[in-house]
């Protein structure tokens, strides 16, 4: 009989916490086994209350009055299987039911996909769903008839396969589902476990034959607590990002999050959540940093819990506000940030496809921006506008000068301050301003950015998309043929390839304006002046 299997794999560090959540939510220990050198326990919702249904006070009048007021009952179980041998570094978790939610804070992430890249096909992928750090779409799942083997976009880390092993003998002949789990069709019985569980011990330690780009978890204990008080203080500085998920995926199981909810932020002390705060039906990092400036007895990230309620539903949960957080922090060479409350970074593969697609973009290397050049022009412009002497402009910016003197010596068209009033979203907004570009010469628009600030680096990028569309999409009317879309960066670091700038979001920023840009079959290009004799 074939039976389907959902295996999580979790550190024996987190054995205890693992059952004790199971026991708080209503799972009761059954029969415990010894089979093949396996301890297996398996834990049921004996004497489940259920849940209240919400409709039935709506159509009770319909109902016969004999009939009690019904509960929806779901039961779920949990079989927990430990090696018998001394200081086991590892357990394995079989979830059935709603119980893969309960267990997905101890158990060990992405451990499906660390198995796929080790005993999987990847030209058989049926099913591939992933995030995307760079471009509009933040999720995707695809699904597939032949896979091209390698074929993944810059900036995408893949959470969830669905293909076949490459050894059948060992792992069936049917389609494998690999996430945070890895869920299987076996003709084995729960007992005949063991054998599946030592042959997980031995291809977890083989070598990689995918080159998937993905995430990686941070296990690093005093590394997560560094960069917990990082992200605690840039709350409190008010200098975050937040994004609530479209879905968020526990195993093999999406779990879609919706935006039409109240919210309140309390702080989590023992079991119970105290300074409550209503948030409205909308969430800021501004309002979470008004919350915990206002409350210095706050010490901890990991103290601060968001209440989701839609009242007329019924409908209720709590969250950690770590888990909707959304930031990068750098660490030397590598970057970090949060995926569902944990500390990530990415693995080699992802930099290596994003380094790939950067670096085929034409670089063309220029003159450098002398900063004594650029004060000596200043300081004879600022003498003229004193003396009411003429001049064309009283522009004195750095990007103004360097513009002015690209058109100047090269004959670029000089469109810098030509700015563009677009309408608001909102009716009754005003209308706002948009520079489309800085140069043009040949097909070849131009947007230019003098900063070593990789913030303001990347405004500039953002706003050469938000123009590239407007003008494309016929938002903005324009009679300049557009065969070229190019960025001219301006900082002090020495650089031969773009991707020497170690930023990770200014490279995420820079593949999608790459894919924005290709989308309308135009050739993107990046200048580069090095900022000499330039002091802070």
């Amino acid at each position: 009989m074939v039976n389907t299997y959902n295996i999580y794999r979790f550190r024996i560090s987190n054995l205890k916490k693992l059952i004790d959540k199971a026991i708080s939510v209503g799972l009761i220990k059954q029969k415990e086994k010894d089979i093949d050198d396996y301890k297996m326990c398996f834990y049921f919702s004996k004497g489940l209350e259920g849940s209240p249904i919400w409709w039935w006070e709506t159509y009770r009048q319909f109902f016969d009055e004999a009939v009690d007021e019904p509960k929806n009952k779901f039961y779920y179980g949990l079989l927990i299987c430990i090696k018998n041998i001394k200081n086991p570094d590892f357990g394995f978790a079989i979830t059935l039911g709603k119980s893969h939610f309960y267990v997905n804070k101890f158990i060990e992430r992405n451990f499906g996909i660390e198995l796929a890249i080790r005993i999987a096909n990847e030209e058989t992928i049926l099913l591939k769903k992933s995030t995307y750090f760079s471009g509009s779409k933040k999720q995707e799942i695809s699904s597939y008839k032949n896979f091209i083997k390698d074929s993944y976009e810059p900036g995408e880390s893949v959470d969830h396969l669905k293909l076949k092993a490459t050894d059948k003998d060992v792992w069936g002949a049917k389609n494998i589902i690999f996430a945070d789990s890895i869920q299987m069709d076996i003709d084995k019985k729960p007992e005949e476990l063991a054998h599946i569980f030592d042959k997980i011990i031995l291809a977890m330690a083989d070598t990689q034959s995918i080159r998937l780009p993905k995430r990686e978890m941070v296990t690093d204990e005093e590394l997560t607590l560094n960069l917990d008080c990082v992200l605690f203080d840039y709350l409190k500085r008010n200098d975050a990002s937040l994004r609530l998920e479209e879905f968020q995926v526990y195993g093999v199981n999406f779990c879609f999050s919706f935006t039409e909810y109240n919210y309140k932020i309390a702080t989590k002390i023992g079991r119970k959540h105290l300074l409550k705060e209503e948030l409205g039906n909308s969430i800021s990092i501004e309002a979470i940093s008004k919350y915990v400036k206002a409350y210095p007895k706050i010490k901890s990230l990991n103290d601060l819990v968001i209440t989701f309620d839609i009242e007329d539903k019924g409908s209720k949960f709590t969250r950690p506000l770590k888990e909707i957080l959304d930031i990068y922090i750098q660490s030397g060479d590598v970057h970090y940030f949060l995926s569902n409350g944990d500390w990530c970074c990415f693995n080699q593969p992802f930099l290596s496809y994003l380094r790939d697609s950067l670096n085929n973009i034409d670089l063309k290397i220029q003159d450098p921006l002398d900063e004594n050049d650029y004060l000596e022009w200043l300081s004879v412009k600022k003498d003229k506008i004193e003396k009411g002497e003429y001049v064309e402009n009283k522009l004195t910016y750095r990007e103004y000068y360097f513009n002015e003197k690209k058109s100047n010596e090269e004959g670029y068209e000089l469109l810098d301050r030509e700015l563009t009033l677009i309408n608001s979203i909102e009716n009754k907004k005003k209308k706002y301003k948009l520079e489309i570009a800085d140069l043009y010469k040949d097909g070849e628009i131009i947007s230019v950015k003098i900063s070593a600030k990789d913030k303001e680096l990347i405004y500039n990028i953002e706003q050469s998309k938000d123009a590239l569309e407007l003008i494309l999409n016929g938002g903005v009317k324009s009679d300049k043929e557009i065969k070229y879309a190019s960025l001219w960066f301006v900082f002090e670091q020495d650089i031969k390839r773009i991707t020497e700038k170690n930023s990770i979001q200014f490279l995420l920023a820079l593949q999608s304006w790459k894919k924005l840009v290709e989308h309308y079959s135009i050739t993107p290009r990046i200048y580069f002046s090095k900022h000499i004799n330039f002091k802070n």
